[in-house]
């Protein structure tokens, strides 16, 4: 038996799943004429099936819901984290400002210290004696000012965090609100049907992550971008150039 004969018998005991890694292989590697062959020996099947049409609608609507679900959800799961970090805002702030006032008192007993020393005076300054309550008679008036000037700065660095993480969250929400009302678009203009049905079909976690959504674009007065009418067009084409191949 020839070397060639040999060869194709072993191309045509390849199973679907060696043939498909070996051809990648193959391709990856520039070897056009082994690909070919892989191909050219794979066996033919003849089926029965549904018609092309309608199971190629099924699947590309799948697809676009899968899409849209992740463009909209990213976004959405952003503002969750933005949501986690506020929660965590009392007691960062509780840390933060007993921070402040720990290294503002350390600084101003460390300084007094310094300067009664340097003074030549002997035992504690006035105000960091080891008796409290002597302490608490000597203390420098001054000090609870300043500790509530510092709480107040405190105050103001978390109200201007506060802040942008406010506009990071429109932004992040109007990015989400885009997308969805691209698709609900798409759906109403090249599908006659309610957006939320198709994902109630084929992404029902969506579904439920709408009313957020909606809840959030509420509580912002959100508009969805310009780029709405650019999703639009993306969903669109890749719809009918679909529905174009499945009649072909």
């Amino acid at each position: 038996m020839s070397r060639k004969k040999r060869l194709g018998r072993l191309y045509e005991r390849l199973t679907p799943e060696e043939r498909f890694r070996l051809d990648v292989l193959a391709i990856a590697r520039g070897d056009e004429e082994e690909s070919e062959r892989l191909v050219a020996t794979c066996p033919r099947r003849e089926y029965t099936m549904y018609d092309g049409e309608f199971v190629g609608r099924l699947r590309v609507a799948r697809e676009l819901a899968m899409l849209a679900y992740m463009d909209a959800v990213r976004p959405l799961e952003k503002i969750r984290v933005i949501a986690a970090f506020r929660d965590a805002f009392p007691s960062l702030r509780t840390i933060q400002q007993d921070d402040l006032h720990r290294a503002y008192l350390e600084g101003h007993e460390s300084g007094s210290r310094h300067a009664w020393d340097m003074g030549g005076k002997a035992g504690d300054p006035p105000g960091w004696e080891s008796d409290e309550e002597e302490a608490e008679r000597n203390a420098d008036p001054a000090i609870d000012e300043a500790l509530r000037r510092w709480t107040g700065h405190c105050e103001e660095s978390y109200a201007s965090l506060e802040g942008t993480l406010e506009e990071v969250e429109r932004e992040l929400a109007r990015e989400a609100l885009t997308a969805w009302s691209g698709f609900a678009d798409f759906c109403a203009r090249e599908l006659g049907l309610e957006a939320e049905k198709l994902l109630e079909a084929f992404a029902r976690p969506f579904a439920e992550r709408v009313r957020d959504l909606e809840e959030l674009s509420a509580r912002h007065d959100l508009e969805a971008e310009e780029r709405v009418e650019e999703y639009l067009d993306i969903l669109t084409e890749a719809w009918r150039r679909a529905i174009e191949a499945a009649q072909e």
